[in-house]
């Protein structure tokens, strides 16, 4: 990768955009949290699993380890300054509920009840139960949608993926998995979720959360030479709130070893994580692809992997939003069908 990424306008960074699309070419394009600066990746790209990551590069990896990912190595490196918003039209008023059949509300809200039973019979503690929501792709403007989501979602991190085989990737986490710069390293625990900043915290989100915090540092702690938490804070993502737990910590762990030590956490999978896999493969009627997985990237002694929440596939015949659940024993199964819609609402306010 290019240590210096060239520097133009916002019109021509998305006429490269364009450009590469027209050409069929895969790129990354993605920027940080709280920045402004958006960035693009273009080069080779080659499939690969997630126990091959040894080296310096983009990557896009799905959440079952059997899967195969992406890694692009950067022959070109672009930026731009977002100064002023991206895209405007006229916003359509929508009802979350028009987009989805009573029959998959009813199959979520069964499935939900049956978890629980799982979990009350001491199987596991937590599972994060998914559901992905299918529209017909009637000539979608897939640059713009993106557009809409960075001006949208400021404070998270926001992706667009291309490559001729999956279409395109893109999406606005809230979920840092690690970044790693020499030999510090810094994580988080983000679980929990409410849509009313004037509602208090129940004990179901906290249970959540606290099992996600306990799983990091039991997971991570023995690969670290120090390893410190910060005080649990709610955080911002859109409309919807978090509970966060920082860490930080020193570490000559190599990427694979975090990565295999991290992921999947239990705010994406469950608690313990071989009962919520299983769990998962049996319950859900589909692949998660990349949804759920982790992208980033590896350059220079600095790493930067983001969980892929929020996000949305489109190919030529259909839009697929990905959104996910955490379920424990205190969960009611019209309350978690009622986190689904409005967490979907995230990608979907970036449709229409």
């Amino acid at each position: 990768m290019k240590n210096n990424p060239k520097k133009v306008s916002n019109n021509s960074f998305f006429e490269i955009i364009n450009n590469l699309l027209s050409e069929k070419e895969s790129f990354f394009c993605y920027r940080l949290p709280n920045s402004n600066v958006l960035s693009i990746s273009f080069g080779s790209i080659k499939k690969l699993k997630r126990s091959e990551i040894n080296e310096n590069g983009t990557f896009i990896m799905p959440f079952s380890k059997k899967n195969y990912g992406y890694m692009l190595s950067s022959s070109f490196d672009y930026e731009t300054l977002i100064e002023k918003k991206l895209y405007s039209k006229k916003k359509k008023s929508l009802n979350i509920k028009d987009f989805v059949k009573k029959s998959e509300e009813t199959s979520y809200k069964s499935s939900v009840k049956n978890l629980v039973k799982e979990i009350k019979r001491g199987k596991l503690s937590k599972i994060v139960f998914s559901k992905k929501i299918t529209f017909d792709n009637s000539n979608t403007d897939s640059v713009s949608i993106f557009k809409n989501i960075l001006d949208l979602y400021n404070e998270v991190f926001c992706y667009l993926f291309f490559t001729p085989n999956e279409g395109f990737w893109m999406g606005a986490s809230p979920e840092l998995l690690f970044k790693k710069e020499g030999n510090s390293i810094s994580t988080m625990a983000l679980a929990g979720t409410k849509f009313n900043v004037n509602s208090k915290w129940g004990e179901k989100e906290y249970s959540e959360q606290k099992i996600v915090q306990d799983e990091i540092f039991e997971t991570l702690n023995p690969l670290c030479s120090s390893l410190s938490s910060g005080k649990t804070e709610t955080i911002s993502a859109g409309k919807i709130q978090h509970l966060r737990t920082n860490f930080v910590g020193k570490t000559k762990a190599s990427i694979s070893q975090l990565i295999n030590a991290l992921f999947p956490t239990s705010a994406i999978a469950g608690y313990p994580r071989s009962n919520a896999l299983k769990l998962i493969s049996e319950y859900e009627s589909y692949e998660r692809s990349f949804y759920s997985g982790f992208l980033g990237f590896s350059k220079d002694n600095k790493t930067s992997l983001f969980v892929n929440l929020r996000c949305l596939n489109i190919t030529n015949e259909k839009i697929t939003v990905y959104v996910g659940s955490g379920i424990t024993k205190d969960s009611k199964p019209e309350n978690e069908w009622e986190e689904i819609l409005k967490k979907s609402e995230t990608m979907i306010n970036a449709l229409f």
